[in-house]
C-alpha cells in the first residue's frame, strides 16, 4: 500500500511537472477577449507558471512546461500596453486549456517615464470617498496604473476590493500585493488573495522600467510559498530583462534598511542591487517615509493609508510616483477627502489683514485631492462692485498661493471684497468671495511661509529669533530648520537637513537642536545656521525617527530603540546608549524630563523610564493601553500627566507607578501633550475636539468639539473626526489650541465655551507658541503667523 502511495504521488508530480501550458498573447482590437483570427499575436511577451519564464514567438504563442507547484499562468505585460482582462488565468480555468491574453495600446504605458499611484493598507470593507479621489487622480493626471501594496485586510476587506477597487472600476490597472493580514484561513494562507487577485508574484513593465510585484514572507497564516520558490522565479523573471532597465520592486514591508537589498531563502539567495533596483515601495508601517540611499541611489518609499491616519500619526495620503530611466524621478504625497478646498487666510474681515511695504498681503490655502492648482488670482471690489485691482498668486508650497496688492488703490476702513479664483489641472475652476477691510488696528503681525509643509514643530523661540521646521514625504528638498526675525517674519536662515524633521526642535547653549527621519541630529548655530556638527544615530531598522528629542543641561537626549541616546551639546560626543529595549515603531510623542528620569516610548511597545544621568532603564509599562504611544508626557509638581489609549495616568515617575487614573471613552492617541492648570487637566483627543477633567475629582467638565479634520493624521480616524494633535495652552485666563480643521481656537477654561476661533484653512499640528503677547501660529502648509491681541 505505501509503495502505491509513493508511486501515485511521483505520477501526479510528474504529471504535473511534465503538464503543457500553451497559449498566445495577442492585440484585442475589438477587446471582445477572445483571440480572434484577424487579430495578431504579439511576440517577445514574458510568460511565467510562476517558476519559468520565457517569450512569447513572432506569433504571440508560447508554450510553458509547468512545475508541481503551477496554479497560474500569468504574463508581464509589455511597456505601451494594457490588459483587457487579467494578467492571470488560473490552472485548468478554461475549457479548451488555451490560455490567451488581450492586450490593447495604452499611451499613458510607454514613452520615456511613467505615473503610478500606490495606495496601502486600506484595511476596509467600507466604500468612502478616498476611493473617488484616487480614481479621479488617475484620470485626470495620467496615471498609467495602481498598485496596493497589501493589508487589503482579512476575508471582508479582500471580497470589497476584489468587488468594488478593481480596473474596470477605477478606469486604471490595479495590482495587488499581499500583506501579512492577507493571509488568511484557508487551505493555505493565500489561497482567498489568489482566489480574488490571482498570483501572489509576478511582473510587468511600464515606460522605462521594470515592475515587481513580491509577497509577504509570513503573516497571520502561514503561506504555501518558500523565499526560495520566489527567489528562483525572480531570478528566471529577471535574465529576460533588459539589463539596463530600472527595476521597481513592490512589497507590503520594506526588505531591508540598509543599503544593499539581498533576499535570502533557506537555500538561495538574489542580491538585487545587482539587477539595477532603483526603488523599494511598501506599507506595512502605516507611516510617510521616503528616503534615497547616498550609497547607491535606491529609494526607500512607504506611504500611510489613504483612508485615515497612520500609526505614527501620519497624513493619510496616497502616493503618486514618476519613473523614467534612471528610476524615481518624482514622489508627490497626495491628501484624501479634500474636493475644491479655498481659503484666503489674509485678507479677511478687520483683523485677518497685513499691509507691509505699502502692499496688500493676500494669502490663500488651496487643496484638492484629485487634481493640482494650476493659478490662483485675487480681485479686489469696493462696495459698489467696482473692479480696485487684481494679482497673481504664486505658489508657496502645494498647499499656499501668496501675492500683493498696492494698497494705494484702496480705501482703508471701508468695506471691500476679495474675490479669488483658482483654476485646477482638470479645467475646473473655484470661485469665492469674502469682505474686508483696511484698518489700522489688526490681530496679524505678519504672515511668512517657509516654503515646506510643517508637522510637529512649534514654532521655537530663542537669541531673539523664531525657529521652525519642514518636512517634505516626497523627495526631500522642501525639509529643513528655518530662522525667522519674530518682529517681521524675515526669513534669516534656512539649512537643509536630509530628511524630514516631524518633532519639535530643541535649542540649548547657542544651539538649534533636532534629528531627522533617517536618524541624523544636526546641531546649528542659532545665530547664524551654520552646522557645528552631524551625527548619524545608527538608525537601522525602524521606519523613521519622529520623536523629539529634550536639551537640559548641554545634553541632548534623542533617538529609540538601540540608538536612543544622550549627546553632548557642545560636540556631540555619545554620552550613553541604550541597551535595555528595542522593538516597536516609531511614536510622535516628546521625550519628558522628570527631575532625574527620561520618559519615552515606542508605539505598540511600552512607556519607558530611563535614568537620565546613565541611561539605565528604571521601569517600563505595556499595560492598560499605554503601549500605544502618541501623546507626550506632562511633568507637574512632581508627577507625570500621560495618556494611554482611552485613559489619563497620572504617574510616579520614578516607579511607573499609577498614581490616579481617568477612564475616558475618548481616544488620546494624538501627539499632544495633557495641559495641567490648578482647575482642570485639559486633553486633545483623535476624533471629539478637546475635553477637561477636574483635576481634584477627575470628573469631565467639558467636551468642545472642534470641525471635522481637513487632513487625517490621529491613528485609524477618518470621516468625521474631530482631531486636535496641537497642544492646549493657556494664556492669562484663556485656553488657546489649533485643530486639524485649520482653526484657532480660543476657549474658555471654565466652561470650554468657544471664545474665538481664525479659520487658517490648513491643519494646525504644530503646538502654539506665546512670547511677549504674541502668538505663533504654524499650520501645514508651511505658514507661520505672528498674532496679537488673541
Amino acid at each position: 500500500m505505501r509503495i502505491l502511495a509513493i508511486l501515485f504521488f511521483y505520477l501526479s508530480f510528474v504529471g504535473i511537472a511534465n503538464a503543457q501550458f500553451k497559449g498566445k498573447v495577442f492585440l484585442d482590437k475589438n477587446k471582445n477577449k477572445l483571440a480572434d483570427t484577424s487579430e495578431p499575436g504579439i511576440a517577445n511577451v514574458a510568460v511565467s507558471d510562476g517558476q519559468n519564464v520565457l517569450s512569447t514567438d513572432k506569433e504571440g504563442s508560447f508554450n510553458l512546461p509547468g512545475h508541481s507547484k503551477t496554479r497560474f499562468i500569468f504574463i508581464t505585460i509589455p511597456a505601451g500596453y494594457k490588459l483587457t482582462d487579467k494578467h492571470y488565468i488560473k490552472v485548468g480555468e478554461t475549457t479548451d486549456k488555451v490560455y490567451n491574453f488581450g492586450l490593447v495600446e495604452d499611451p499613458t504605458s510607454a514613452g520615456t517615464s511613467v505615473k503610478m499611484l500606490q495606495i496601502t493598507d486600506t484595511e476596509t470593507d467600507k466604500y468612502n470617498d478616498w476611493i473617488v479621489n484616487v480614481k479621479n487622480y488617475a484620470k485626470k493626471q495620467g496615471i498609467s496604473f495602481i498598485v496596493h501594496t497589501g493589508d487589503i485586510c482579512y476575508e471582508k476587506g479582500l471580497n470589497f476590493h476584489a468587488n468594488q477597487i478593481t480596473s474596470e472600476t477605477l478606469g486604471k490597472q490595479i495590482f495587488y500585493c499581499i500583506g501579512n493580514h492577507d493571509l488568511v484561513k484557508g487551505a493555505y494562507g493565500e489561497e482567498l488573495f489568489e482566489n480574488l487577485f490571482g498570483p501572489v508574484y509576478y511582473s510587468f513593465d511600464a515606460g522605462p522600467a521594470h515592475f515587481i510585484v513580491t509577497p509577504m514572507r509570513s503573516g497571520d497564516f502561514q503561506p504555501s510559498y518558500t523565499v526560495d520558490e520566489v527567489i528562483s522565479w525572480m531570478k528566471n523573471d529577471l535574465a529576460a530583462v533588459d539589463k539596463n532597465k530600472p527595476v521597481i520592486i513592490f512589497n507590503h514591508d520594506l526588505l531591508t534598511y540598509n543599503d544593499q537589498f539581498i533576499l535570502k531563502g533557506k537555500n538561495d539567495s538574489i542580491n538585487l542591487n545587482d539587477n539595477n533596483l532603483k526603488a523599494w515601495v511598501y506599507g506595512h508601517w502605516h507611516n510617510n517615509f521616503v528616503r534615497k540611499s547616498e550609497k547607491t541611489g535606491i529609494h526607500y518609499i512607504s506611504s500611510a493609508p489613504p483612508d485615515k491616519g497612520g500609526i505614527d500619526n501620519s497624513a493619510g495620503q496616497f502616493l503618486s510616483i514618476e519613473i523614467d530611466k534612471n528610476g524615481v524621478k518624482k514622489v508627490k504625497p497626495h491628501y484624501t477627502y479634500l474636493h475644491k478646498h479655498l481659503v484666503v487666510t489674509t485678507p479677511s474681515g478687520s483683523d485677518m489683514v497685513k499691509v507691509k511695504n505699502g502692499a496688500l498681503i493676500v494669502n490663500a490655502n488651496v487643496y484638492d485631492s484629485e487634481t493640482t492648482v494650476m493659478n490662483v488670482k485675487s480681485i479686489i471690489y469696493d462696495g459698489k462692485g467696482n473692479k480696485l485691482a487684481e494679482t497673481a498668486l504664486t505658489a508657496n508650497t502645494d498647499w499656499n498661493w501668496e501675492g500683493k496688492i498696492p494698497v494705494t488703490k484702496l480705501a482703508k476702513g471701508k468695506p471691500l471684497t476679495i474675490q479669488t479664483e483658482v483654476v485646477f489641472a482638470d479645467g475646473e475652476q473655484h470661485i469665492q468671495k469674502q469682505s474686508f477691510k483696511i484698518d489700522t488696528e489688526t490681530s496679524l503681525k505678519w504672515i511668512s511661509n517657509i516654503k515646506g509643509n510643517i508637522w510637529k514643530t512649534a514654532p521655537l523661540f530663542a537669541e531673539g529669533r523664531l525657529f521652525a521646521a519642514t518636512i517634505d514625504d516626497g523627495n526631500n528638498i522642501n525639509c529643513g530648520i528655518t530662522a525667522l526675525d519674530p518682529q517681521s517674519g524675515k526669513v534669516l536662515w534656512h539649512y537643509k537637513t536630509r530628511n524630514s524633521i516631524k518633532h519639535e526642535i530643541a535649542y540649548d547653549r547657542g544651539l538649534v537642536l533636532c534629528t531627522d527621519m533617517e536618524g541624523f541630529t544636526y546641531a546649528l548655530e542659532a545665530s547664524s545656521g551654520e552646522l557645528v556638527w552631524k551625527k548619524d544615530l545608527g538608525m537601522k531598522s525602524l521606519p523613521g525617527y519622529i520623536s523629539a528629542g529634550v536639551a537640559e543641561n548641554g545634553i541632548y537626549y534623542t533617538g529609540a530603540e538601540g540608538y536612543f541616546q544622550a549627546l553632548e551639546v557642545k560636540s556631540g560626543k555619545t554620552i550613553w546608549v541604550n541597551k535595555e529595549w528595542g522593538g516597536g515603531e516609531g511614536t510622535p510623542e516628546k521625550m519628558t524630563i522628570a527631575g532625574d528620569v527620561i520618559i519615552t516610548g515606542s508605539n505598540w511597545q511600552s512607556l519607558f523610564g530611563h535614568d537620565k544621568r546613565t541611561g539605565k532603564l528604571l521601569w517600563k509599562r505595556s499595560d492598560e493601553g499605554l503601549r500605544f504611544r502618541s501623546s507626550t508626557g506632562k511633568y507637574v509638581n512632581g508627577k507625570l500627566y500621560i495618556t494611554g489609549l482611552n485613559a489619563i495616568f497620572v504617574l510616579d515617575p520614578q516607579t511607573g507607578k499609577t498614581l490616579q487614573k481617568i477612564d475616558a471613552n475618548y481616544e488620546f492617541k494624538v501627539m499632544a501633550a495633557p495641559l495641567v492648570t490648578d482647575k482642570h487637566i485639559i486633553m486633545p483627543t483623535a476624533k471629539h475636539g478637546v475635553v477637561a477633567y477636574d483635576v481634584n475629582t477627575l470628573q469631565e467638565t467639558w467636551n468642545t468639539t472642534t470641525g471635522n479634520a481637513l487632513v487625517y493624521s490621529a491613528p485609524y480616524a477618518g470621516p468625521e473626526s474631530a482631531t486636535v494633535e496641537c497642544s492646549v495652552i493657556k494664556y492669562k485666563n484663556k485656553l488657546l489650541l489649533g485643530a486639524s480643521d485649520g482653526y484657532i481656537y480660543v476657549l474658555d477654561e471654565n466652561s470650554g465655551n468657544v471664545l474665538r476661533k481664525i479659520n487658517l484653512g490648513a491643519p494646525i499640528f504644530a503646538d502654539l507658541s506665546v512670547v511677549e503677547n504674541t502668538l505663533y501660529v504654524a499650520d501645514f502648509a508651511g505658514n507661520v503667523f505672528a498674532l496679537t491681541n488673541f
